[in-house]
């Protein structure tokens, strides 16, 4: 005859999500009343997870590239928003183009078991790189103003990167979701190379390109719309991924 223990033990395959759902709604602590915690709480409890879960290489790589652009912009090497321009773009876009996918993500296999829906993990993984580039971006604008002796142009100098660099990372963000991560990064450097051969070369940029390649209201609508549609698609339709990457018994 089972003990009194034994038969209050929850069965296996309710264990593990259990668990698991406590983990990742209550820090860790163990308790499985999920649905007494205050959504900001969550939402703040995911997103800081989610920031131990990224690669530290992910923040270096973007302070580092912005910082040796800002670096040549300060000494009158290059036109600040040129540098800017450039720089901030791609440092969005090759960020969030690794955000979703098991080819980047190595604990994409835990975050799958865990009850938390595939959309709501990488709008917080969006939410943290992008607003790490945006707020690295802002603060760079402001002190290159500064140093220039014209506060007042920081404004100009922030709409020379803001509308591509949305785009951008909205283009390379629905890649990776729809085909694949290293698909995202080629076609969204591919893309940011148009505009960066018009700047230090003399190749003509078509009209149609240099219209959504800059801050204005269809760049905005344009990458609104593709980060919308990358959200909605995680987790209901299954990547174009390699043949070889599925994997039958």
């Amino acid at each position: 005859m089972d003990s009194e223990a034994e038969r209050g033990a929850p069965p296996a395959e309710r264990l593990i999500p259990a668990v698991l759902a406590a983990s990742a709604l209550e820090g860790g602590l163990g308790d499985v009343r999920a649905h007494a915690v205050p959504a900001p709480r969550r939402a703040w409890q995911l997103l800081v997870m989610e920031a131990r879960l990224l690669h530290s290489g992910v923040w270096a790589a973007s302070f580092l590239v912005v910082a040796v652009c800002a670096g040549f912009a300060a000494m009158r090497a290059a036109v600040p928003e040129v540098a800017l321009g450039l720089s901030v773009p791609l440092v969005a876009g090759m960020g969030v183009a690794g955000l979703y996918g098991p080819e980047r993500d190595h604990a994409s296999e835990v975050v799958a078991a865990t009850p938390t829906s595939p959309r709501v993990v990488l709008l917080a993984r969006v939410t943290l790189v992008f607003g790490y580039d945006l707020a690295l971006a802002l603060l760079v604008s402001g002190a290159l103003a500064v140093v220039d002796g014209s506060p007042g142009a920081v404004t100009g100098l922030v709409m020379a990167w803001l509308g591509p660099m949305a785009l951008l990372a909205a283009v390379a963000l629905l890649l990776s979701v729809w085909w694949r991560p290293d698909g995202a990064v080629g076609v969204a450097l591919a893309a940011w190379c148009v505009p960066a051969l018009a700047q230090l070369t003399a190749v003509p940029v078509p009209d149609g390109y240099r219209v959504l390649w800059q801050s204005g209201p269809w760049t905005f609508a344009l990458a609104v719309v593709l980060a919308g549609a990358a959200v909605a698609l995680a987790g209901r339709i299954e990547p174009m991924r390699r043949a070889a990457a599925t994997h039958s018994a």
